[in-house]
């Protein structure tokens, strides 16, 4: 430590950026990072360690003309440079730990959108030989990076569930998937395979000739009639595919765990938050499902048909159970008719016995299982034997 806090800081970062490539990490990754410290360095003129401090940070921060998302960016960059420094016992504690990121939700300069499926109709019908392209970046989830570094060799269409492996080296996550295909789109490959099944040509890209550029995307959408940017200031663009895959997941009901493997999320919260384009759902048919509820006057009793569900209607309700065999169960309004009900049971003027009212409850709930009339006959035993010792007592039973 006191020999780092006499070290100039450019030669402490050239350490960090040694050590990031010497761990295999992604060349643009630690050339971003190590950019940004840099930058944040020499715009502070910091020197040493001990030049670091919070409050010249925000300062700097706040001068900053760029986006929120770009600020929150650079301030990850100097935390992650210093807490290197404290794993390698350079550095007692980082300076910056304290300071708050900067709050981006909501601020996208950029926000993405999904397609609709008239939107795909249409830029898949001018695509020409890029249509797979778009298929394959829509019907597998994946990043443009990942599919386009696509080999031949990935493709596994002989199988009887065909699919597309995504190597760790390849992917955001470095963590290897297989991806099934489409049948329609496992025919177009087949068609686009080379007959040879040597090495060489087994590891050429599959959309080596067929992948278009970003301007050639643009001028497709164009092409398509595709506003690029929609009257809420948010854009489609190739991540856009991705977006549409989860929103299209949503919508005809692909299960949650299953979109979030595809997608290669450790949080399902990204998966069902940030990936899923809420005003592209079919809101109103959701909405749609549930029950409308009645006005009913304080104190009036509910009645519901056994076997029809709470949010059946009246004509529900009759065909799940038929005036012939329809059993109905007493709902009390409140409390105070619950404990007049415990009492409303008679036989000959008489107080109901304990198996008259056991016999009545079974009867009215209907309980088929063995265990649960065990539980309910324990508590109305209980209950009772409270109110019989009360009464030789001389005294009322406590009632809430």
């Amino acid at each position: 430590m006191r020999v780092a806090a006499g070290t100039q800081l450019a030669e402490l970062i050239n350490d960090y950026e040694a050590d990031l490539r010497g761990r295999e990490l992604n060349p643009k990754h630690v050339r971003d990072t190590t950019t940004r410290v840099r930058r944040m360095i020499a715009e502070n003129n910091w020197k040493v360690l001990s030049d670091i401090r919070a409050d010249a940070f925000v300062k700097w921060r706040a001068g900053l003309k760029l986006s929120p998302k770009t600020k929150k960016e650079f301030h990850l960059s100097a935390n992650a440079f210093l807490n290197w420094l404290i794993q390698t016992d350079r550095l007692m504690m980082n300076p910056l730990a304290k300071v708050p990121h900067v709050e981006t939700r909501g601020k996208q300069v950029r926000p993405c959108r999904a397609f609709t499926e008239d939107e795909l109709q249409r830029l898949f019908a001018i695509a020409g030989r890029r249509r797979l392209a778009y298929q394959m970046l829509l019907y597998t989830g994946q990043r443009k990076s990942e599919v386009r570094s696509l080999m031949w060799a990935d493709l596994h269409l002989n199988e009887a569930k065909p699919y597309a492996l995504f190597r760790e080296s390849t992917t955001k996550d470095k963590d290897k998937r297989a991806v099934p295909l489409r049948p329609e789109i496992v025919e177009q490959l087949k068609a686009l395979r080379p007959k040879s099944d040597e090495a060489h040509t087994l590891s050429k890209p599959v959309f080596w000739f067929r992948w278009p550029t970003y301007d050639i995307l643009r001028s497709d959408l164009k092409r398509a009639s595709i506003e690029r940017v929609d009257a809420l200031g948010r854009s489609v663009h190739f991540h856009s595919f991705r977006k549409t895959w989860q929103t299209l997941g949503v919508r005809y009901g692909i299960n949650q765990r299953v979109a979030q493997e595809v997608l290669g999320h450790s949080d399902a919260n990204l998966t069902a938050k940030v990936y899923t384009d809420v005003p592209a759902l079919a809101l109103h048919t959701e909405i749609a499902k549930l029950p409308w509820i009645e006005s009913r006057p304080a104190g009036a009793a509910t009645k519901v048909a056994v076997g029809a569900s709470p949010a059946s209607t009246d004509a529900e309700a009759q065909v799940a159970a038929p005036d012939a065999h329809k059993k109905e169960i007493y709902q009390p309004a409140d409390t105070h008719n619950a404990q007049r009900d415990a009492q409303i049971f008679v036989r000959s003027g008489h107080p109901a016995s304990l198996a008259d009212l056991c016999a009545k409850f079974v009867e009215d709930v209907n309980i088929t299982d063995a265990e649960g009339f065990s539980h309910v006959l324990t508590s109305l035993v209980t209950s009772l034997r409270s109110g019989e010792m009360a009464a030789r007592a001389g005294i009322e039973p406590v009632t809430k």
